[in-house]
């Protein structure tokens, strides 16, 4: 099952529209009847603007979005595949090379930052368009090219599911502040750092992703950037960052992730203009 962080939003079969993130959707309405009211019929896949969606509603999890069975996405579309497994994207990024991982993520952070387009054919979870050979979102697997599968692509605000997301890849993004923190192994006692991407939003999660000995120190913790991480969730510790909010202090959710095969050329950030 494809999961889907956002939808585009149209009133006209998915020519012309708007992307919406789906946290952002559920936390404006009141309840799930508010949903269907104003959104309907109109809610089509972010990435080709063509298949049709529709919010599903189980008491035991938290609602996501899935394709209707009727609709088809576009050809080229990357939701059109299976999300690939741990070791088929693993295994894809480890026969790239440094500079093959770095085009790929360029071009899925173009996709994803790019300028808006509100017609049919605008790429990825939101923005862009797919190229003729394909969406940048899907790829060959190393032991047979020519079957594809696609990167799992949410944003930072995603509901996050531990039973549902543990040892799975995720393409996260988002606009968020980062910041550096230096951390000291307790048993060798060296050090490593973490970048910190906080949303600051009313999720009220923080990302912490393992950087070892690496050089960030270029980061303005006071200025927001778009930002695109590779990985997968570690969910072996749990952790709550203190916060003031209102005058009074509260816990938030800290979640650890870690980049695909530790290579730094999965993450990358930009400042916002």
């Amino acid at each position: 099952m494809t999961k889907y962080s956002g939808f585009f939003y149209s009133k006209d079969g998915g020519k012309t529209g708007k992307y919406v993130d789906l946290e952002d959707a559920l936390s404006s309405l009141n309840n799930y009847a508010d949903f269907k009211d104003k959104y309907g019929n109109m809610i089509y896949c972010p990435e080709c603007h063509k298949a049709i969606l529709f919010l599903t509603i189980n008491t035991k999890k938290h609602p996501f979005l899935r394709k209707k069975p009727t609709s088809e996405h576009e050809v080229g579309c990357s939701k059109i595949y299976e999300s690939g497994s741990l070791k088929e994207t693993s295994e894809y990024i480890e026969h790239l090379t440094d500079d093959q991982i770095k085009n790929k993520v360029n071009s899925m952070f173009a996709n994803l930052f790019g300028p808006k387009s509100t017609d049919r054919g605008s790429g990825s979870d939101n923005t862009g368009s797919t190229p003729k050979n394909g969406s940048p979102f899907s790829f060959g697997i190393s032991t047979d090219k020519s079957i594809r599968r696609s990167f799992r692509v949410r944003s930072l605000k995603s509901y996050i599911d531990q039973d549902d997301d543990k040892d799975k890849v995720y393409l996260i993004y988002g606009k968020a502040k980062l910041s550096v923190l230096t951390q000291t192994a307790k048993k060798s006692g060296n050090e490593y750092d973490l970048l910190e991407v906080d949303p600051q939003d009313k999720y009220h999660h923080v990302y912490r992703i393992y950087l070892g000995k690496h050089d960030e120190r270029n980061i303005d913790p006071n200025s927001q950037y778009k930002v695109l991480f590779i990985g997968k969730y570690n969910f072996n510790f749990k952790y709550y960052k203190e916060i003031e909010e209102n005058g009074e202090k509260k816990g938030i959710r800290v979640w650890n992730f870690e980049l695909i095969n530790n290579n730094l050329q999965a993450l990358k950030y930009e400042k916002c203009n």
